[in-house]
């Protein structure tokens, strides 16, 4: 484990009732058998970085957090009704446990991998001193990966167009602000045009949704 170690929140939807705007391709049980796979991908990924420490999944499903505890991570039981809400009981779970860094990390990058977590780790590390966040921006405007150092630097600002948000958030407080992109943090999984995608990469599907993912 690398000094001074960073505590991973991973906010995950039930299973059951996520991803809807892929309802149109996918039913019920073949949405949540991929929300089931991509969270165990991000979970390997985090598990596989040295500079993790913790690893905490939020989420009001009890399979989800049943899921977590039994890949080693805390599962956080949260309301679910507001992300950002959320993430703040996330922090001062992890603030409590003496976190001076924090990352977070939606549950549905697939191609997510260790040496994607640990770049955007290098990034937190560099600099004069300063506080610091990194982001890494979604397709859409979004945020698909927000480090903080310290782990209170700036308030969450989830939802459309955050990447925005949360950059504006972090010059306001005189932090050093830095992007960064790559190919793990920039597939997420909303529409069936990213499902299309995800069909045609290549990736180890699990048995059952890759023919409904070419649908």
């Amino acid at each position: 484990m690398a000094p001074d170690p960073c505590t991973a929140l991973v906010p995950a939807r039930d299973f059951r009732t996520a991803k809807r705007r892929l309802a149109a391709v996918l039913g019920e049980g073949a949405r949540g058998g991929l929300g089931r796979w991509m969270l165990g991908r991000v979970l390997e990924a985090l598990e596989g970085a040295p500079g993790i420490g913790r690893v905490a999944v939020l989420s009001d499903a009890p399979e989800v957090l049943a899921l977590a505890a039994a890949r080693g991570a805390a599962g956080l039981p949260c309301p679910a009704r507001d992300l950002n809400a959320d993430l703040e009981l996330g922090r001062a779970w992890a603030r409590g446990r003496g976190a001076r860094s924090l990352l977070v990390v939606p549950a549905d990058l697939p191609f997510l991998r260790p040496a994607d977590i640990e770049r955007i780790l290098a990034a937190g590390r560099e600099g004069d001193g300063r506080g610091c966040a990194v982001l890494a921006p979604s397709p859409d405007g979004g945020t698909n990966g927000l480090l903080l150092r310290p782990a209170g630097a700036l308030p969450f600002a989830f939802g459309p167009e955050s990447f925005s948000r949360h950059w504006a958030l972090a010059e306001e407080r005189g932090l050093r602000v830095l992007r960064i992109e790559s190919h793990g943090f920039g597939l997420d999984v909303d529409h069936p045009a990213d499902l299309a995608a995800l069909a045609e990469s290549g990736a180890p599907l699990p048995a059952g949704l890759a023919g409904a993912a070419r649908t």
